[in-house]
């Protein structure tokens, strides 16, 4: 039996369901999901080896697309729209590439199919390399890997997957190993097919992740799709500038 993905639902009406990114989660999307939810059923899904979530060796698109298909049947959504940042993009594009008839709109945040980079490899070693058993707070955490990740915005977002554990002590939700493994193929390219239902890509204004030459080919797959820059905003739009991100979903939406 398939195991299931840990997930919490807002909102009740149309499905909508949103797909984290690399070392991301449920929470991040929160306060995205609640606006969302006075209009659509929202799904907010931790991927495999993130959150609460179940961990496996195997970590790519296709797996991902065959979990959100199962949890999709289990919670007997025939079809939702999909709205996925970075990671959770990819997985949303590869779903949609095995099962069309089950995605009703596409939202790709700042990713395209191609080859990208993402969190450092340097960083997942700095991560697998902390000594948790000398931290006793997450300052202390914060503390030992500013050295290896100076950059206090990426080194606070990775923390978010230390978890205190029952007798006081820290562990990692995420599965680091099978990240570190893989992570090729998450940074990799996606196999996308030809989607023709309408398709929003939102990208942040400093991000380099959505390159304007990369338009006339996504469109080519995406015949539909329209893009929107967020200003003020880089890799995490739906963040810098919340207001402007729920803007261009909210008029996405809004459509016939």
């Amino acid at each position: 039996m398939q195991p299931c993905l840990h997930y919490k639902t807002f909102g009740s009406g149309e499905p909508l369901i949103i797909l984290h990114g690399l070392f991301g989660g449920w929470d991040n999307w929160y306060p995205v999901a609640k606006v969302l939810s006075g209009r659509f059923g929202v799904y907010v899904i931790d991927q495999r080896n993130h959150g609460q979530s179940f961990h496996s060796d195997r970590f790519d698109y296709d797996v991902m697309a065959q979990d959100l298909r199962g949890f999709m049947d289990r919670q007997r959504l025939a079809a939702a729209v999909l709205l996925g940042h970075s990671m959770g993009a990819k997985t949303a594009m590869r779903f949609a590439a095995l099962f069309p008839e089950r995605v009703t709109r596409l939202i790709v945040v700042d990713i395209t199919h191609r080859t990208t980079g993402g969190v450092a490899a340097e960083s997942i070693e700095a991560l697998r390399g902390l000594d948790l058993a000398a931290v006793a707070r997450l300052k202390d955490a914060e503390e030992l890997l500013q050295p290896a990740i100076p950059d206090v915005r990426l080194r606070r977002f990775l923390l978010k997957n230390l978890d205190r554990t029952p007798d006081g002590r820290f562990r990692w939700k995420v599965h680091l190993d099978a990240i570190r493994r893989n992570l090729p193929l998450i940074c990799g390219p996606v196999d996308i097919r030809m989607f023709p239902k309408p398709s929003l890509f939102i990208r942040g204004v400093s991000s380099p992740y959505i390159p304007d030459g990369d338009w006339p080919e996504i469109r080519r797959f995406f015949p539909q799709a329209e893009l929107v820059t967020i200003p003020g905003s880089g890799h995490w739009p739906h963040v810098d500038n919340t207001a402007a991100f729920l803007q261009a979903v909210g008029d996405f939406l809004d459509r016939p």
